[in-house]
């Protein structure tokens, strides 16, 4: 009795070629399943969305060539995300303690509107309709508009 190979034709971003692999059935099986490979893509796949597989062949026949897919921080981007959490904290440092520390409490650590109320001794309420009223009082600055 001969065991039947499963093989699937593998593009290797390293050499630059397609690769025949072996595997087993149920890599095989789920790999077929997924539609995923080159051979399955469809014209009613594509009204719906792009497959990885699709986008094969970019400049170099590189995966990594599609500028979507690298996610590269810039000297610019750095500078920005500093500039607006420098304006985020100056905005924050405006309110009174009590809001700072709710909201540091809520966005900062992660703490839910129910532990803070426990934390307090102040009704549950009455932390969500403080928060509101903040976030209001927020809104008005540009930072928050964008």
């Amino acid at each position: 009795m001969e065991k039947e190979i499963y093989t699937l034709k593998v593009y290797n971003t390293l050499t630059k070629q397609y690769e025949d692999v072996v595997v087993t059935k149920d890599v095989y099986d789920t790999y077929c399943r997924t539609e995923w490979n080159i051979k399955d893509n469809n014209a009613s796949f594509y009204d719906h969305e792009i497959q990885m597989s699709g986008l094969i062949g970019g400049e170099d026949n590189g995966y990594e060539n599609f500028h979507e897919f690298v996610q590269e921080e810039t000297p610019e981007s750095i500078v920005v995300r500093s500039e607006v959490i420098r304006e985020i904290q100056n905005v924050i440092a405006e309110l009174n303690e009590a809001d700072r520390k709710l909201i540091s409490a809520l966005f900062e650590e992660g703490i839910s509107e129910r532990e803070y109320a426990r934390r307090t001794g102040v009704p549950r309420t009455t932390i969500n309709n403080r928060k509101l009223a903040i976030m209001r009082k927020l809104k008005k600055f540009e930072i928050f508009k964008k």
